[in-house]
């Protein structure tokens, strides 16, 4: 009887044990999921940007997640009543955050009298066209790789600037996100979305990398976005710092992705 008790306890060890790493597994699953759905969007509405000195676009850098405004040869929604003829093949597209802190996009369909020929101004954006994205991804924060010479380039967090030949240097754009599987968002306290987005830190200044040096870069120099999150998730006071559980701040995942426009 005790031997039998004693596989009895063994079996039920071992299945609890399955049990618990397929739910991590899950998880992590679907975190990559959405990260790379988000992803994909962002490079195929970003590579057919309309890289112009004469049309709006903006990339807003600000405390907390970031968001970004631009005219895309990429499909959207027109309004209902639009015929054919005046169906442009622009689409005016954003990427921001709602209050619920859940990532939203818009895909606007264009008339062609709707583009706004000018860098000031992005024209009719009706934000009842937002649709979420993803409701997973929390935080997301943007740098921009740059051209300083033949053998040197830099990730800045300084924008380009519309109304100038902004994206003349302008090699890619830097998309880091942190993601959070739905089940553990229910692990997340009410009003404590700010604190954890505060948590991972806002990425400001310059860094400059040579191609002609023979020495190695380091991750805070090639990836300072992700390297600075990643300092603060392995913090043993990350948890207490962004209002969360231990057992939540584990299936926090951070990706980022180079989408290149040149």
């Amino acid at each position: 009887m005790t031997v039998l008790s004693l596989l009895v306890l063994m079996i039920s060890t071992v299945m609890n044990s399955a049990s618990l790493t397929m739910t991590s597994t899950n998880k992590h699953l679907s975190a990559d999921g959405h990260a790379r759905m988000v992803f994909d969007r962002m490079q195929m509405d970003l590579t057919r940007m309309l890289r112009r000195s004469d049309v709006y676009f903006e990339f807003l850098k600000q405390a907390g997640n970031d968001q970004f405004t631009f005219y895309s040869e990429t499909p959207g929604f027109f309004p209902i009543g639009t015929t054919a003829p005046a169906e442009s093949n622009v689409s005016l597209v954003s990427y921001q955050y709602n209050t619920s802190f859940q990532l939203e996009r818009l895909g606007q369909g264009c008339q062609w009298t709707d583009i706004a020929f000018t860098p000031t101004s992005s024209g009719p954006l009706t934000t009842a066209d937002f649709h979420v994205l993803s409701s997973s991804v929390f935080r997301m924060e943007l740098a921009f790789l740059e051209k300083v010479n033949d053998t040197s380039f830099q990730i800045t967090s300084t924008a380009p600037t519309p109304g100038s030949q902004a994206f003349q240097n302008c090699y890619g754009v830097m998309v880091a996100i942190a993601v959070l599987d739905s089940n553990s968002q229910k692990l997340v306290p009410t009003g404590s979305y700010p604190t954890l987005i505060a948590a991972l830190p806002d990425y400001t200044g310059t860094q400059t990398i040579s191609l002609s040096t023979t020495s190695s870069p380091t991750a805070a120099t090639i990836d300072p976005i992700i390297a600075s999150w990643r300092t603060a998730l392995n913090a043993s006071t990350f948890a207490q710092t962004a209002g969360i559980s231990a057992a939540t701040a584990q299936q926090v995942r951070i990706y980022q992705r180079i989408i290149y426009l040149q």
